[in-house]
């Protein structure tokens, strides 16, 4: 269940990234693109074609997300202590790592299984915060019924050169940034000992792997 609507999450908020084009958008224009930008990526993870909903997907998340601020946000501190080399060999590793992620979250979404609200949009002087509830409508065979949950969501999108892309997403006051910091420097400090070259290999091993998981589902579908 946590795979499952975390999948939605993350996607759901990629779709949030172009809701205003202009400084002076109105919330009532902003509520209505991020409504129907919602409806468009349930129709992708329903999509049975898995090659087709990768692409759709892909584009969604280069184009919409602000990767480049992610990426330097979950290095912290080690990314000021990174050689311009290894920063270039991080940061479409990082951006392949991601793509990667994604694809191993369960996304056959079935339409009518997922829902969601837009309760309310703050605007502030540089970004918007979109309040939000995900309803989950999961059917139980055994007992013919079904269990529903409801899970808040607060998205934040930032300006950016004149367009809106996703900075973070919190659930439950959970940062989605902070947690990857903390994993990412997990593997930097505890396993690698502060080594950024051994801790460039790990991920680029991860992502690998899962690149080869995400091919192989290809291959099967």
């Amino acid at each position: 269940m946590k795979k499952f609507l975390f999948s939605f999450i993350f996607l759901l908020c990629s779709g949030f990234s172009a809701v205003a084009e202009s400084e002076n958008a109105e919330l009532g224009a902003v509520r209505f693109w991020a409504e129907n930008k919602g409806a468009q990526i349930l129709e992708i993870l329903a999509d049975k074609n898995l090659e087709r909903k990768y692409a759709e997907l892909d584009e969604i998340l280069y184009k919409d997300i602000d990767l480049d601020y992610a990426l330097r946000f979950v290095m912290g501190r080690y990314w000021k202590q990174m050689s311009e080399e290894q920063k270039q060999t991080y940061v479409p590793l990082f951006k392949r790592y991601v793509a990667s992620l994604y694809k191993s979250f369960p996304l056959d979404v079935p339409m009518g299984s997922i829902g969601y609200k837009i309760e309310k949009i703050v605007p502030n002087k540089d970004f918007y915060e979109v309040f939000c509830t995900v309803n989950i409508n999961q059917k139980n065979t055994r007992q013919n019924a079904e269990n529903n949950a409801k899970i808040g969501v607060l998205f934040s999108l930032i300006r950016e050169n004149g367009k809106i892309k996703v900075r973070d997403l919190k659930i439950a006051e959970s940062s989605l940034l902070v947690t990857y910091r903390e994993r990412f420097n997990k593997m930097i400090h505890q396993d690698n000992d502060d080594e950024i070259d051994w801790f460039l290999d790990d991920l680029r091993a991860l992502t690998e792997d899962k690149e080869r998981e995400n091919e192989l589902k290809l291959m099967e579908n």
